[in-house]
């Protein structure tokens, strides 16, 4: 499911002044960056206005700066035409203002392929149409864990088949224990809203630039309901919120690989209006240049993925057979970002089976949605679980997913549910007269007769064990209303591609 994509390490040029740096050049989808030493006094983050104007020959882009501590100021931007771009500054300090320069934009290295944008309606792709098929899990915490932790989530998610990992960026819920780092200065629950920590959120672009090397996808979720007055990060007042937000904004918005969540479970917050979340989606639509993706993730009240500002449903629910419906009713990509987890918890949803779990996301394939996979097992010695704080998965879902992505990569196009009566519903999506997949469940046909398929068109079957995992292409070529010998088992799916005349 995922293609390695190469990490930028370009080195910073010196200009003739002593205290800039900046990139020469960059690729197309890349990040540039400008670099200032400057000492201030007073604080930092809101008493100095940074921003740069970068423009070509048809294009002209307003970024934000932000400060990075030490008397370091940046300014990150991802071009998205190659040739030669020129940028000015502005600020009310002297000594970062009306800097000027230029680099070179040059072709995108294989596998980047730039950020995710909404295609026809229902799909993703990337910027440059190639398409991408959203095979998600979830990780809340593990940015927040010791270097172990970490170090095995990145292991876990580079052998898995995951192409999208949602994860928290201000501390989730604790384990009884302090964390290393906080991303603001103070402790305890005295905290300066206006001062934050920039080693922690250095640790954020570390690992986002990571996962986009594994070509992972850095679903940020940015405000969450489960401090529960341990901290008080729940409680930063609007300009504070909004403080916040520029900060996150400006330091991560120029990575291809971001996607933007207002919340998880944003209903739990109580203290915030229907209002201030609609606000929160504006801030992004008016200051975010890229237009990475942006959803809102419910408990029990689902927001209200019509309005405009809302890029894709992202929903908490076991509703995901109503993915067909949802897709009509939203006119939008529709991904079950929480269907319930692999588990042996106390609570359903936490306590589903690795089959179950494989099952479903393969059904909602085939019923045009997409789903993020959770693990709820607690992991030896650490009595970690995943979904929470990452680590190891030991579940069963994760490595048989793997099948799912081999197939979801192979697809030459968008996925169209084809399902029409009872013959086909919940069993059949494809792009006509080229590609046809079947998913049979857990019917057990041992023959399938092909009465789907165009006239006059030949196509190649690949029968695939969704529990093994094992792809065999069955001999000769096959035509409408051909009878194709199945197994006689559940969990059976067969791949159809068309053979040119």
């Amino acid at each position: 499911m995922k293609n390695l994509s190469i990490v930028l390490i370009l080195a910073l040029a010196r200009w003739s002044s002593t205290d800039v740096y900046a990139q020469t050049k960059v690729e197309k989808w890349g990040y540039f960056e400008i670099e200032f030493q400057a000492a201030v006094t007073g604080n930092p983050f809101t008493n100095i206005q940074l921003e740069a104007i970068f423009y070509n020959d048809t294009d002209t882009v307003q970024i934000n700066g932000f400060y990075d501590g030490e008397d370091s100021y940046k300014i990150r931007f991802m071009p998205q035409k190659e040739g030669r771009w020129k940028y000015t500054t502005r600020s009310n300090n002297k000594a970062l203002d009306d800097k000027k320069g230029h680099f070179l934009c040059v072709s995108p290295k294989v596998g980047n392929w730039g950020a995710i944008v909404v295609q026809d309606t229902f799909h993703f792709s990337y910027k440059d149409g190639t398409p991408f098929y959203p095979l998600g899990t979830t990780a809340y915490g593990w940015v927040q864990q010791d270097e172990s932790t970490r170090t095995n989530s990145l292991k876990s998610l580079k052998n898995s088949p995951f192409n999208k990992v949602r994860f928290m960026i201000l501390p989730h819920a604790p384990s009884g224990r302090e964390l290393a780092q906080y991303p603001y200065e103070g402790s305890g629950k005295k905290w300066d809203f206006t001062r934050f920590n920039p080693e922690y959120f250095r640790k954020y672009e570390q690992y986002i630039l990571e996962l986009q090397s594994m070509g992972i996808q850095a679903d940020l979720v940015l405000f969450h309901p489960y401090d529960k007055g341990v901290w008080g990060f729940d409680q930063m007042d609007k300009e504070e919120q909004y403080l916040y937000l520029n900060y996150v904004n400006a330091r991560f918005g120029a990575f291809r690989n971001v996607w933007w969540s207002m919340a998880n479970e944003f209903d739990l917050m109580t203290h915030r209006t229907v209002d201030d979340w609609d606000d929160y989606f504006h801030f992004f639509a008016e200051h975010d240049p890229y237009q990475h993706l942006r959803s809102n993730h419910n408990a029990g009240v689902w927001y209200d993925h019509t309005k405009p500002w809302v890029t894709h449903a992202s929903i908490q629910s076991e509703s995901w057979w109503r993915a067909l419906s949802l897709r009509e009713e939203y006119q939008k990509p529709i991904i079950f970002d929480e269907f319930c987890y692999e588990g042996n918890g106390d609570a359903r949803i936490v306590a589903l089976n690795g089959d179950v779990i494989r099952h479903r996301f393969w059904l909602m394939t085939i019923l045009g949605a997409y789903g993020t996979h959770g693990e709820a097992y607690f992991q030896p010695k650490t009595n970690y679980q995943f979904f929470r704080q990452g680590g190891t998965f030991v579940g069963e879902s994760a490595h048989q997913l793997k099948t799912l992505g081999k197939v979801l990569d192979g697809i030459p196009g968008q996925l169209t549910p084809m399902g029409n009566g009872w013959r086909l519903n919940w069993i059949l999506a494809g792009i006509p007269n080229e590609y046809y997949l079947y998913y049979l469940g857990e019917y057990q046909n041992a023959s399938w007769v092909l009465s789907e398929l165009p006239k006059n068109q030949k196509f190649t079957i690949d029968l695939v064990n969704t529990v093994s995992g094992d792809i065999t292409r069955l001999d000769g070529k096959y035509v409408k209303d051909d009878e194709v010998s199945l197994p006689g088992e559940p969990y059976f799916a067969m791949i159809l591609r068309q053979v040119e005349q």
